[in-house]
């Protein structure tokens, strides 16, 4: 998958060829996904945030001018997500119970909705080597496409890409960091 090829199907897409988009939509979702996921750690919601993100994204594909569709694209989902967690974030989320009490809840993941390594990783790493983990391990993307999309040299890249590894390899060991 290349950026090149992305943003001439997001052209044939403007032009109005619809099957573009599922093009469009098969290389960038794992992507998406995984950043929406990232910030609101639950799967439901970041499945509804990735159709918003793509909705909100077509909907203003005439103001796309950029001529990298992926960091377009994924920096929209970020925004939604941020977005999104901060409203979760200022609501009371509540249950009501008994004698009319209610118990407060909070908006986390529950352990049965974790990803495990996924989750492991974006509580070991920063949120750069986060992302460069998921662009490379997750959505198959090439160190060189991460380094086009991050805008990042490609020995960067790959220098984080083996740490973020060694680091969770060691604290899957048990090591620790």
């Amino acid at each position: 998958m290349s950026d090149k090829s992305i943003n001439k199907a997001v052209e044939r897409f403007i032009e109005g060829d619809a099957k573009a988009f599922d093009y469009i939509y098969d290389k960038t979702y794992k992507i998406v996904y995984f950043v929406i996921y990232g910030i609101v750690k639950n799967r439901t919601h970041a499945q509804d945030l990735v159709q918003e993100t793509y909705l909100k994204a077509f909907k203003n594909l005439s103001g796309f001018v950029a001529d990298n569709f992926v960091a377009w694209i994924t920096t929209m989902a970020k925004n939604i997500a941020i977005n999104e967690y901060n409203k979760l974030k200022r609501e009371k989320l509540t249950d009501f119970v008994a004698e009319n009490n209610y118990i407060e809840s909070d908006f986390r993941m529950p352990e049965e909705d974790s990803f495990g390594l996924l989750k492991l990783a974006q509580e070991k790493l920063s949120e750069d080597d986060y992302k460069i983990v998921v662009m490379c391990v997750i959505a198959g993307y090439r160190r060189r496409e991460v380094a086009q999309i991050l805008n990042m040299p490609i020995s960067t890249v790959t220098y984080r890409l083996q740490s973020a590894l060694e680091t969770l390899k060691k604290n899957i060991q048990g090591g620790g960091v």
